[in-house]
């Protein structure tokens, strides 16, 4: 494991934890941004996963003007990994450390991110994502980092009660390994609060052909994990039931309709309309700047999602993948 060279500061409390694969564009923004915060009685590790851009000569040019910053890289693969080997790392090198703040290479954060997200008493709390794009691809996806009701909880966006590692762990998978850290705390009585005051700016897919490989890349943790945990029933059930619905809804409710009566066409329509509107309406909260053209999107993608992760679960399940099929 490479490490920087750095004398540990004394009593550092928080750590802040930045996963980055080859954002050495946007890490700069995002080091920027944090070491800018109101709170700065903290230490930001990156944990690289093997870069072949620029990413460590950005993180040594911070270095040498800011003794806060630090990195190392992983010596596994995926992001389950990486977190475990981040948790490993405090507890070596800041034993009295009792947050982890957890980050992607891709965000920034307003400036008093961190305090809002410290003064909220909870065993993990978590903050809100705005989509910082003017892609009508990604600002369709607001909801899948906040919840339509805004209360989910995001693996990049959340501060970590260091004691909770003493019971809990991610799994070690490529993806998705912060669904499954949640889903195993809520059994636990595990004290988690949500703050608006904390505003963390991401980026997402902008393309079609992104938004298929991160589900194919997401298909790929949730297979990983559900296999690790027993529940690959679970996972079965899940999405064939959503893509069922989403067919069931949007392809044959229409043409049975337009068999009965096609009038009742009209209505049928207006319920798109009205999910279509509310989703937009909502999203502006999580969107900085919604364009309008975006609510065309809510209903294809809410589809699509289904369609990529069952198919590549299935490829997964009963295919064999060539080197060029291979799900990154």
């Amino acid at each position: 494991m490479e490490e920087t060279e750095h004398e540990n500061p004394k009593m550092v409390e928080v750590v802040v934890g930045i996963l980055n694969k080859d954002c050495g564009s946007q890490l700069r923004g995002c080091l920027e941004s944090l070491l800018g915060q109101s709170f700065r009685e903290m230490v930001v590790v990156v944990v690289d996963g093997g870069s072949t851009d620029n990413s460590i000569e950005v993180i040594k040019e911070f270095m040498k003007f800011d003794e806060r910053v630090r990195y190392f890289v992983q010596k596994g693969k995926g992001t389950g990994a990486a977190r475990n080997e981040l948790i490993d790392y405090v507890r070596e090198n800041f034993p009295e450390a009792k947050v982890i703040v957890w980050g992607d290479a891709e965000n920034t954060y307003k400036r008093d991110y961190l305090s809002s997200l410290l003064r909220v008493d909870g065993d993990i709390v978590g903050g809100i994502n705005i989509i910082d794009s003017d892609s009508p691809l990604s600002q369709a996806l607001w909801w899948y980092y906040n919840g339509v009701r805004g209360e989910a909880f995001v693996g990049n966006n959340e501060a970590v009660k260091v004691h909770l590692y003493e019971k809990y762990r991610y799994l070690p998978i490529t993806r998705t390994e912060d669904f499954f850290f949640q889903r195993e705390i809520s059994k636990g009585g595990v004290k988690a609060q949500k703050t608006r005051d904390a505003v963390c700016y991401i980026k997402t897919v902008e393309s079609l052909s992104d938004f298929v490989k991160w589900e194919r890349a997401r298909a790929k943790g949730l297979w990983e994990g559900s296999t690790m945990t027993g529940t690959t029933h679970l996972l079965w059930a899940t999405y064939i039931l959503a893509l069922s619905i989403y067919v069931g809804y949007l392809v044959l409710t229409p043409i049975i309709l337009a068999l009965l009566d096609p009038s009742l066409l009209v209505p049928y329509s207006l319920t798109l309309l009205l999910f279509s509107a509310y989703m937009w309406l909502k999203g502006r909260t999580y969107v900085k700047k919604m364009r309008l053209r975006t609510i065309l999107l809510f209903i294809p993608f809410l589809l699509m999602d289904s369609i990529a992760i069952l198919s590549t679960l299935l490829k997964l399940r009963f295919g064999s993948q060539s080197k060029e099929e291979k799900i990154p």
